[in-house]
C-alpha cells in the first residue's frame, strides 16, 4: 500500500512552501527551529511549526548543543502542540521535553544495539541510528533491538558542527574580504570534497557527496522511519528523488555515495565494548 509506504518517510524540506511535498502525499514532515538548530536550508518559528502540525504529523528538529539556551527552550516548550515531537541532539533537553515525545538524535554515537538498548531502558525508546554503519552493523542493530528506529536514507552527511566561526575567521586570518559563508574545500589526503558552511556565529562541515541508502532499502524494512533531507539538494536532484525516494534504483539515478553501507569503520565514537 503506497499510502502506508509514505508514512515510513519523513521530510526535512529546502523551502518553506510545503506544497510540492504535499502533492506527493508526504505528510510527515522534520521542520528546524529557529535559533535551536543548524545546517538547514529552512527554519521555522513556533507559530509557524505549530499552524502546519495542524494539517502534518511534525517533529521539530533541535541540533544544536544548547549551554545557557537551554534555560531560554524552557520557557518556550509549553507553547507547542502537544502532539509535535522532538528531534533532539543535546541530552539535556530531555529535563524539558517528556520522553515519550523524544527522538534522540545523538550524531555519530548511536552505532551500535547495545548503546540503543541501553538507551531503551532509559526510558529512550526512539532514536535516530547513525548512517555511517555497514549494511551489515545495521542488520544486526535491527536483529537485536526493539527500539523505534529512525534512519537518514537521504541526505548530505554532516561530518561535524562547531560554535567556532570557522569561515568568517578564516576570511579575517587571510584578509580575504568577501561575505560569503560557505566554502567548498578538498580534503589533503584523502582529496574528499567537503562543504564547511556559517550561519549564526556557528559552522558546520559537510560531506559533498549525497548519501543514499535505497541500494538496500529492503534490507532496512524493520526500520520504523526513513529520513530525506533535502537541505542542499537542487531542484533537479530533488524531482528524481521524489518521483524514486523508495526505489533501489535511485542510487543510479542521481550522483551519490553509500560507501559507508558497504566499507566498514572501524573506529567509531560512540562503540561500547
Amino acid at each position: 500500500d503506497s499510502s502506508m509506504q509514505k508514512e515510513k518517510f519523513i521530510i526535512i524540506p529546502n523551502k518553506k512552501e510545503l506544497k510540492l511535498y504535499e502533492k506527493y502525499s508526504f505528510n510527515n514532515f522534520i521542520l528546524p527551529l529557529k535559533n535551536y538548530s543548524i545546517g538547514f536550508d529552512v527554519y521555522y518559528s513556533i507559530d509557524e511549526i505549530n499552524e502546519l502540525s495542524n494539517m502534518h504529523n511534525i517533529y521539530v528538529m533541535i541540533n544544536k548543543f544548547l549551554h545557557n539556551d537551554i534555560i531560554s527552550f524552557k520557557e518556550i516548550y509549553t507553547k507547542f502542540n502537544k502532539k509535535i515531537k522532538f528531534i533532539v541532539e543535546d541530552i539535556g533537553l530531555t529535563e524539558i521535553i517528556d520522553k515519550s515525545r523524544i527522538i534522540l538524535f545523538e550524531n555519530h554515537i548511536i552505532s551500535n544495539y547495545k548503546a540503543i538498548n541501553y538507551l531503551n531502558k532509559l526510558n529512550y525508546n526512539s532514536v535516530v541510528v547513525n548512517n555511517d554503519l555497514t549494511i551489515t552493523e545495521l542488520e544486526e542493530i535491527l536483529d537485536k533491538t526493539n527500539s523505534n528506529l529512525y534512519y537518514y536514507i537521504i541526505t548530505r552527511n554532516n561530518l561535524m558542527y562547531s560554535k567556532r566561526k570557522l569561515v568568517s575567521n578564516f576570511n579575517e586570518y587571510y584578509k580575504i574580504n568577501n561575505k560569503k559563508n560557505v566554502y567548498d574545500i578538498t580534503e589533503t589526503i584523502s582529496k574528499e570534497k567537503l562543504i564547511v558552511k556559517e550561519e549564526n556565529d556557528s559552522s558546520i562541515v559537510y560531506y559533498s557527496k549525497l548519501f543514499c541508502a535505497n541500494k538496500y532499502i529492503n534490507k532496512l524494512e524493520k526500520i520504523s522511519n526513513f529520513i530525506i533531507n533535502f537541505t542542499s539538494i537542487n531542484e533537479v536532484e530533488e524531482q528524481i528523488i521524489l518521483d524514486s525516494y523508495d526505489k533501489e534504483n535511485l542510487v543510479n539515478l542521481i550522483n551519490c555515495d553509500y560507501y559507508f553501507l558497504e566499507n566498514d569503520i572501524k573506529y567509531k565514537v560512540g562503540d561500547l565494548k
